[in-house]
């Protein structure tokens, strides 16, 4: 079944429909969800407010875009939201899966640190590229920024990530 499918379906009042779209889409977005907000409650709760502003607003989508376009911007605003809202009470890092080696770990604790202390839109814009693959144009329209801001925002993510990493790495051969 097409998405296009799935989503008439929605609009005509289909659960069966609904439960698919989330099946498909709901790992995803809690894995940004939870980037922006650095704790597994609040990316829960954002992605079920998401889900929620989707059902309500779901008639209003005109396929301009992709729907994953869409509802990622729906969970970048929720994720927005919740951080004005909370003020980024304090953090919880992030669930990472298993790792094998020590270095391994420390590696990838220091480079989830480094994501962390991103602002939160040039963090949304990393984190929609290098984690979850998308396309600069998408994530231009999910961001509701140019093509341009994106490149020069995965830049400047860039160059404060490696000078993060390269004064963690300074501090601990010190």
């Amino acid at each position: 079944m097409t998405e296009t499918d799935l989503i008439e379906r929605c609009r005509n009042g289909e659960v069966a429909a609904y439960k698919e779209l989330y099946e498909r889409y709901h790992q995803p977005m809690l894995r940004v969800a939870l980037r922006m907000l650095h704790h597994q409650q609040d990316a829960e709760d954002a992605v079920q407010i998401s889900f929620v502003r989707l059902y309500k607003g779901l008639k209003a989508f005109r396929f301009q875009s992709t729907f994953s376009t869409y509802l990622f911007r729906i969970v970048c605003r929720v994720c927005f939201d919740l951080l004005r809202q909370r003020k980024q009470r304090p953090e919880c890092t992030a669930e990472l899966s298993a790792m094998p080696e020590q270095s391994d770990v420390v590696m990838k604790l220091s480079l989830e640190e480094a994501i962390k202390s991103l602002p939160d839109r040039m963090r949304l814009c990393f984190v929609l590229y290098a984690i979850e693959g998308f396309k600069q144009d998408d994530i231009a329209r999910v961001m509701d920024i140019t093509t341009g801001g994106v490149k020069s925002t995965l830049f400047q993510a860039r160059v404060r990530l490696r000078q993060q990493l390269d004064e963690d790495l300074w501090k601990k051969n010190v």
